[in-house]
Formats: C-alpha cells, sequence, structure tokens
C-alpha cells in the first residue's frame, strides 16, 4: 500500500528519532561500565608489568571515553530549517501550518537527512568505543596468559 510523501517522511523520522534515543541510552550504560572498569585498573597499577606506562593502559579508556562523549553531544544543526521554537508562554501564531504540501515533503526530508547523518556519526562511534573495550579485554588476557605462562 503507497504511503503519501509526508507520511513516510514522518514515519522515517519517528525511527531515526527512537533510534538516537536508543544510541544515547547505550553510550551513558557505556560510560557508567568504563568508570566502573578504570577504577580495579588504576587501584592495580603498581602491579602492571615494567613494560606497561600508565598512560599505554590509560589510552583505550580515554579512546572509548572521547568516542562516548562525542557520541552523546547533541548536533542539530541550522541547516535547512527554520527556527525551533521555545518558550514558557508560547503564541499560537509562533506556528503557522505549512505553506503548500511541497514545502511539508521538503522540511521533511530536510529533517530526515539530518537525523539521519546524526544517527550516522552517533553508530560510528558506539561502533569505536565498544571494539576498542573488547579489543581491551581480549589484549589482557593475551596479556595475563602470557604472564602466566612466563612464570
Amino acid at each position: 500500500m503507497a504511503q503519501d510523501p509526508a507520511t513516510y517522511f514522518r514515519t522515517t523520522n519517528a525511527i531515526h528519532a527512537d533510534s538516537i534515543r536508543t544510541s544515547d541510552f547505550k553510550a551513558n550504560v557505556a560510560i557508567v561500565f568504563v568508570g566502573i572498569m578504570m577504577g580495579p585498573v588504576l587501584g592495580a597499577r603498581d602491579k602492571f608489568p615494567s613494560y606497561f606506562s600508565l598512560t599505554l593502559v590509560m589510552a583505550p579508556f580515554l579512546i572509548v571515553y572521547f568516542c562516548l562523549l562525542l557520541c552523546l553531544l547533541p548536533r542539530y544543526p541550522e541547516m535547512g530549517r527554520a527556527h525551533f521554537v521555545i518558550k514558557r508562554n508560547a503564541d499560537p501564531s509562533l506556528f503557522p501550518p505549512p505553506e503548500s504540501e511541497a514545502t511539508e515533503v521538503e522540511r521533511l526530508q530536510t529533517l530526515c537527512a539530518i537525523s539521519s547523518r546524526i544517527l550516522y556519526w552517533k553508530n560510528l562511534m558506539l561502533y569505536i568505543s565498544f571494539s576498542t573495550c573488547i579489543l581491551s579485554v581480549a589484549a589482557i588476557i593475551v596479556l595475563m596468559a602470557y604472564s602466566f605462562l612466563r612464570s
């Protein structure tokens, strides 16, 4: 069943907004998880092998934090959009109806493109941070096994 273009873009924008919220939730959970992981690592810094500096050990944590904070930054530029009114006592005249169906569809397309761009960068930063976490844990397991077999 074919939809009119405005309904299609409204639905797509709603899906993008929901995905953006989900990405923000994942990033918030990951920030808490990384913070919990960092405490024991810092507490055991005197037990590190001699070839590990504190900078080397903390580098994955800093990469993850940087990517997660970039993921949580709001990125709603003023590209091709009218101003977004936020007032305590907003007058209904501040919200005029669309001039025509064509301008409404164009506005929805622009909003869809902006949301898609935001979602792309959020997912990329989440992917980098989660991959860094997983690779760091794998490297720690390998180094612990090496240290255990060596002694």
